[in-house]
């Protein structure tokens, strides 16, 4: 509805993009902890970005509350149509304070799933991609 408001919004989610790519891309080879500020900024940015549009949530904007009070930065991603988030674990997070998280965030109300970023995600193969030693596996249950 708003063209000369809007696209320049989706021009800069655009570019949001395109940078954590090329810091994702480079995190292998140099892991170093100074990417995670960039990368937390970048989901805060993007998190009112999607606000802008209207596509965000009150309970999203809970999670990034939430998370926010421990530290930590989240936002909207499309997952579950748009009904998830992703909050991001910087590498040197502690096991305990990341099970502290996912507690306040399970007695908030939200469900909590680990993940790694750059490993796939679901996928779906058709019988005839599978070799011949899988279908013919037994099925335990």
């Amino acid at each position: 509805q708003f063209p000369a408001i809007m696209n320049p919004v989706l021009d800069s989610i655009d570019a949001i993009s395109q940078e954590c790519q090329s810091v994702l891309e480079e995190m292998p080879a140099n892991p170093s902890p100074e990417y995670y500020p960039v990368l937390e900024e970048f989901f805060d940015i993007n998190q009112h970005h999607l606000n802008v549009l209207g596509i965000g949530h009150p309970s999203l904007d809970r999670l990034c509350q939430v998370t926010a009070s421990h530290s930590l930065h989240s936002k909207l991603t499309e997952a579950g149509g748009g009904s998830c988030g992703i909050t991001l674990l910087p590498s040197d997070t502690s096991l305990l304070f990341v099970e502290a998280a996912k507690q306040y965030l399970c007695a908030c109300g939200f469900e909590c799933w680990e993940t790694k970023i750059g490993t796939p995600g679901v996928t779906l193969n058709s019988l005839s991609s599978l070799n011949t030693q899988v279908l013919h596996m037994p099925y335990q249950s």
